[in-house]
């Protein structure tokens, strides 16, 4: 089958800016600070910037590579990288789990992300003033009943998601980041600026960085490494396709350092434009849902200029959660349009119409499917319904099971010579230490950490 010659990014910053748009979801904005709260504080920072140095950055170093010694998206790049060898046909079954697991992650995405779009209109038309914290929850749960409601707007951010990617790289991607980053970042910093200036940016500081070594243990150790692989997009196909647009003259560990800087920068600063508002107002911690769609609502429209902070704070949600949105659809699109299989517009609608088809199973899943259990055989999962199995599923397992196997294939098939190519840091100290942790230390702790989700660690 012939192949399409795929675009490029016009430069290493447009790329870093999909590649960052990426790597800030949802999870960043209001999970990644109570997680270092719970965990030690300054010390699970300390840990977290550990992992993402020594593990993160060659895995991302890792799949940037794969993506980009052929430039061809992740099942023929996985084929036609290991062409001749006896272990093809496993290699061309990782290539499609890559495609596959971005696409279970959007099955759940696209719900959460309609969300996000809901609030920040229900807050510009002022449809949740002068309500109680019991009148929020009620909203909630309403928003949660309604199929109609949650199928509509999971059906804005597919929309939304299949127009960008229609349009390709640079008129879609590279438009859409160039447009969606630097207003992320806006609103992220002006929100911290109002928190400075309304309290509790003290508090904020000593929570996250005060360091409580007497809470770090081997589950912590575990939960930060998860945290930095999910943050930093591994296992999810997005590197590799984006390293199959990277232009050669670009330097891929100069590449991988920036995106997990940034990626944890943004999570960090989240922490200062959260926290603040929540240390101020005697709020309880809460990671999920809860503080973000029921209790924040009531304290932005207690605060002077709430409104228009509370619109800025949904419009950020957003913004993350369709920059990553846009990641996790391309990988299907791309592969189908390189094999000539479809135009990159058709693609789009085709990948379009199957995620919306699993889009709305999840939605209905929350109220006229509620009852329907799919996994009953399994203790793990036997209690959830469709949406909690594709995001336990695909978000945990199968991104650690694509980010286990890419470093297999990097270190023990693909040739030392292309890797040294690619890479372009010579036969060097810091050629051989990525490859050495690659080689012999990312089996062992991923592999422990899928033997973990299975259920059979040992703490």
């Amino acid at each position: 089958m012939a192949h399409v010659n795929q675009e490029k990014w016009s430069s290493g910053t447009a790329f870093l800016l999909a590649a960052i748009g990426s790597a800030v979801g949802l999870g960043n904005i209001y999970r990644f600070p109570y997680v270092v709260g719970e965990n030690g504080g300054g010390a699970f920072v300390i840990l977290y910037l550990g992992i993402v140095l020594f593990f993160g950055i060659p895995l991302v170093m890792t799949e940037l590579t794969i993506g980009r010694r052929r430039q061809l998206p992740p099942f023929t790049a996985f084929t036609e990288l290991s062409k001749g060898k006896k272990s093809q046909p496993f290699w061309k079954f990782i290539g499609f789990t890559n495609i596959l697991t971005p696409l279970g992650i959007l099955g759940f995405y696209f719900v959460i992300a309609g969300w996000t779009l809901n609030y920040v209109v229900s807050l510009i038309t002022g449809q949740l003033s002068d309500l109680q914290e019991g009148q929020t929850q009620a909203v909630f749960a309403e928003m949660m009943d309604s199929p109609g409601t949650l199928i509509f707007w999971m059906t804005l951010s597919v929309a939304i998601t299949a127009f960008i990617i229609s349009r390709g790289i640079k008129a879609g991607l590279e438009k859409a980041v160039n447009i969606l980053m630097p207003m992320l970042f806006l609103i992220l910093v002006l929100l911290v600026i109002y928190s400075f200036f309304n309290g509790g940016i003290k508090e904020t500081f000593e929570f996250m960085f005060t360091p409580d070594f007497e809470k770090i243990n081997m589950r912590t150790v575990l939960e930060a490494t998860g945290q930095a692989f999910f943050s930093l997009s591994l296992g999810s196909a997005t590197m590799l396709v984006y390293g199959s647009y990277l232009p050669k003259n670009e330097s891929i560990p100069k590449l991988a350092c920036g995106v997990a800087f940034a990626d944890t920068f943004v999570a960090l600063i989240a922490g200062f434009a959260i926290f603040p508002i929540i240390f101020t107002n005697g709020l309880e911690l809460d990671s999920g849902p809860n503080l973000v769609f029921v209790t924040l609502p009531v304290i932005f429209d207690q605060m002077p200029f709430g409104q228009v902070f509370g619109i800025l704070f949904f419009l950020l949600l957003a913004f993350a959660a369709i920059t990553s949105t846009i990641s996790l659809f391309e990988p299907a699109v791309s592969n189908l349009e390189e094999r000539g299989i479809f135009t990159r517009r058709k693609a789009s609608l085709v990948v379009g119409l199957g995620l919306w088809c699993l889009a709305a199973l999840s939605a209905l899943s929350m109220n006229v499917l509620s009852d329907v259990r799919l996994l009953t055989f399994n203790d793990t999962v036997a209690g959830k319904n469709i949406m909690d199995i594709l995001e336990y599923m695909s978000a945990n397992g199968m991104m650690l099971f694509n980010s286990l196997f890419a470093g297999i294939f990097l270190g023990w098939v693909l040739n030392r010579k292309e890797a040294l190519e690619e890479l372009g840091l010579g036969d060097s100290i810091l050629f051989k230490f990525w490859r050495g942790i690659i080689k012999f230390v990312v089996p062992i702790v991923v592999g422990y950490l899928i033997i973990d989700f299975l259920g059979y660690g040992f703490i």
